[in-house]
């Protein structure tokens, strides 16, 4: 069951235009909820089991097997295992929208409804591992565009690694930081050259951006201040000249 504390938080509502963001807040929720979902959306539903000995057929030995248990001889823990599948279904099926609810409302368990919705969004292993694909080679082409500063290349950088994530495509550390500070713009470039010297297994991305953006807007600012301080400098030459074009 649920989390009591989940009772007040919208199961995420399905957006198949953004499938992989919903996919993500959905595999949370369902984490949340319950640790064993997952376990169920990659294998399928419990199913409990009763195991048959082996056997001799005449000169025939019959190995060892298991067949589905008879629902009438569950155990009590059987049950409730049981419902989970159900339980899950649910909370897949109350984030569906109308068109993708009646899509996969005749699937039997919950890894069948995923299973579907995966294929209908993202298209088959075939589709995905092209997807994939696209996504390496533009990981590997990426540069800051111009005029961009530090945010908007680390926006896109994260959402591009984001994305890799999701078709299970990771970077170690150092690495996705080495690319991060090779593509950056070029006002940068004397606070990249000081941290590649450093051990870039052992800063995080996110605080990689926090030093280059502090480092963006000290140097903003001393621009700023050094335009203002022309401006004042170039207004007071013109107004001796004027003064002394009046002796």
């Amino acid at each position: 069951m649920s989390s009591p504390k989940l009772s007040s938080i919208k199961i995420p509502p399905f957006n198949k235009e953004h499938y992989s963001l919903w996919k993500k807040k959905m595999l949370f929720f369902i984490k949340a909820s319950n640790p064993m979902y997952l376990d169920i959306l990659k294998h399928g539903p419990f199913i409990p089991m009763n195991e048959i000995g082996e056997t001799t057929n005449g000169t025939e030995i019959v190995p060892e097997k298991h067949v589905p248990k008879d629902p009438s001889k569950y155990t009590d823990p059987e049950k409730e295992k049981v419902a989970l599948d159900g339980h899950l279904q649910l909370i897949i099926c109350e984030s569906m929208d109308f068109n993708m609810y009646g899509t996969v409302a005749h699937c039997t368990s919950a890894k069948k409804m995923w299973d579907l919705i995966e294929v209908l969004c993202e298209g088959t292993t075939e589709v995905r591992k092209n997807k994939k694909q696209i996504l390496v080679s533009q990981y590997e082409a990426f540069m800051a565009q111009p005029k961009e500063g530090i945010t908007e290349v680390f926006e896109r950088f994260n959402k591009l690694i984001n994305e890799l994530k999701l078709y299970d495509k990771h970077y170690e550390t150092e690495e996705l930081n080495m690319k991060f500070l090779l593509t950056l713009p070029d006002h940068l470039e004397p606070r990249i050259s000081s941290l590649k010297e450093r051990d870039l297994t052992k800063i995080s991305f996110d605080v990689l951006y926090g030093v280059l953006k502090t480092y963006e807007l000290e140097l903003f600012q001393k621009r700023s201040i050094q335009a203002k301080q022309g401006l004042v400098a170039n207004t007071s030459c013109a107004l001796i000249a004027d003064n002394l074009g009046c002796v």
